[in-house]
């Protein structure tokens, strides 16, 4: 097997790493100096392949080296090879690393990995930075800023368990950190050491297991805040945050940034038209529109024209407040909730958690009313199905319907803000179901079929939906929140039944045949304890006898 030129001209280029300022290591290490190294690069140039052992080889060399020299020689050697080589692969979109770029990969891994072994201060500026997160413009002011952040809020703390609830709060700064470039904090003395850290980055998804990397797998940073001043930087670069454990009470804290850029950051309730026309033109290269619920980060060219920031996230506001509604919950959140666009996540199209993760493709979208409300993006019932990952409880999610109680919540988004009744999504158009349902009937109602197609499962609970309204979802769910630890269900079987039971009590109906016919497992317990209310079934149920 051989691999192509670019491998066999970055193996060569490998004993830079090794002649530079290191012989004695060379020496212990028996790796001998080429006795004219000059004609290899030139024979490395003009030659086409080379067998795949010596890429092992080369691998190998660089693995020893990382594992013995200290981390700032290491990371010196190798930007000294980046910047020598003439057939560089550094992460782009057009041009990812794949799993086969073995020497590429293991440099990049290893140049993140020293990263965080070295002082703040000896950080330089990594060459994929200018592909992602991008780049600070040159003429753009570094800046001093003192604010005063509110680390706790009134209101409920989100535990859905698709939603992270363990992260630390993230705090928005409105400030950047360049690539490379070193940041001051100070704090007061009362705030060191209490579990605040700082980080720079809002990318937080890890790619290392995927084949291909369209940005290096990892580009954040955290720092413990353990003295009055901290010093951070990022090869990468930035937005920076005040991470809070939210378990502690923290109150306002007086903060103080050195050497920073200002990046586009509107907050509801606090920025003014006005002073928005001038922020959204900061040259930071990523931007935040936030309100007590939600915070969207998008690259700063989708803001620069944004002119009604304030009616997108009141906007925003009343989608969060329809998920709290349709739980029974406050629209007090103790947490905001975050949304961040990325060129690459490590998981699905959009995935939950804290923060959520989107594609770039939707970031647009984001800062559009209109957009959204019109359905006008492929995405947008994607956006409400992973905020609806973030609510959703396991109480009454039971085996098979991790896919399906989710999008309860999305379609009530599509009802509530794009006016779309049991839409929005081809999976739950009219005739979609009613063909679905069909086929499910007529090959007998197994209910492991009924856990593995999320769309037909969710047909049930759009029936309950239609006939019953969106009120006896929120009063069930509300049963839940109120239940002592002993009342919760414990197993599946438990969810199955107390789902039943509660919603049938709920609506006054005997809600047993209509899981029976649609195969779902109940406890004759169960069904017996609900068996003095009316029996329903819906209409458009295929003709069915209980089995």
């Amino acid at each position: 097997m051989f691999i192509n030129r670019k491998h066999f001209v970055a193996i060569y280029l490998t004993a830079i790493i090794l002649l530079i300022n290191s012989s004695v290591w060379a020496q212990e290490k028996k790796i001998e100096k080429p006795e004219n190294l000059d004609q290899l690069l030139l024979a490395a140039k003009e030659s086409k392949t080379i067998a795949t052992e010596d890429i092992e080889n080369a691998k190998n060399i660089i693995q020893s080296a990382a594992n013995t020299l200290p981390a700032e020689e290491i990371l010196e050697k190798l930007a000294l090879l980046q910047e020598y080589r003439q057939d560089e692969v550094i992460p782009a979109v057009r041009k990812p690393l794949r799993d086969s770029d073995l020497l590429d990969r293991l440099i990049l891994s290893i140049q993140l990995g020293k990263e965080t072994q070295i002082d703040p201060a000896k950080i330089k500026i990594h060459p994929a930075a200018a592909g992602f997160p991008g780049l600070v413009p040159d003429d753009a002011p570094r800046v001093k800023r003192t604010m005063e952040l509110n680390l706790d809020r009134q209101g409920w703390h989100n535990v859905g368990i698709y939603g992270n609830p363990g992260s630390p709060y993230w705090h928005s700064t409105g400030l950047y950190a360049a690539p490379g470039e070193l940041i001051t904090v100070t704090v007061p003395k009362e705030f060191a050491g209490k579990g605040l850290m700082l980080r720079i980055g809002c990318h937080s998804d890890r790619l290392w297991r995927l084949n291909s990397w369209k940005r290096a797998p990892s580009i954040c940073s955290r720092y413990n805040i353990t003295e009055t001043t901290t010093k951070i930087a990022n090869s990468f670069g930035g937005l920076i945050y005040v991470e809070s454990n939210h378990e502690k009470t923290y109150g306002k804290v007086k903060l103080t940034f050195e050497n920073a850029v200002e990046s586009p950051f509107y907050e509801l309730g606090k920025t003014s038209l006005e002073e928005w026309k001038k922020i959204r033109n900061n040259p930071g290269p990523w931007a935040e529109l936030a309100s007590g619920k939600l915070i969207i980060t998008v690259p700063s060219k989708v803001v620069r024209k944004l002119d009604n920031p304030q009616e997108l996230m009141e906007f925003w506001d009343g989608i969060m407040d329809n998920y709290a509604d349709l739980l029974g919950r406050d629209h007090n959140r103790k947490r905001t909730e975050r949304f961040v666009c990325d060129v690459q996540i490590s998981a699905g199209y959009m995935h939950s958690g804290y923060p959520l993760m989107a594609g770039l493709d939707i970031a647009e979208t984001f800062c559009n009313v209109e957009s959204i409300q019109k359905n006008n993006h492929g995405g947008i019932w994607g956006l409400f199905h992973e905020i609806g990952h973030n609510h959703q409880r396991r109480e009454w999610t039971f085996s098979g319907t991790t896919e399906v109680t989710v999008n309860l919540f999305s379609l009530y988004m599509m009802e509530k803000a794009c006016g779309l009744q049991t839409g929005g999504h081809p999976g739950v158009a009219e005739k979609s179901r009613q063909k679905s349902m069909e086929r499910y009937f007529a090959n007998g109602s197994n209910f492991e079929q009924w856990q593995k197609d999320p769309f037909l499962a969710l047909c049930m609970y759009i029936q309950l939906q239609q006939e019953f309204g969106w009120e006896p979802f929120t009063a069930t769910f509300k049963q839940y929140l109120v239940a002592t630890r002993d009342e919760l269900p414990r197993s599946d079987q438990d969810k199955r039944d107390q789902w039943m039971v509660r919603f049938s009590k709920t609506v006054g109906k005997n809600l047993g045949p209509f899981f029976q016919v649609w195969g779902v497992p109940t406890t004759k317990e169960a069904r017996d304890s609900i068996a003095d209310l009316p029996e329903w079934m819906p209409k458009d149920l295929p003709d069915k006898k209980i089995s």
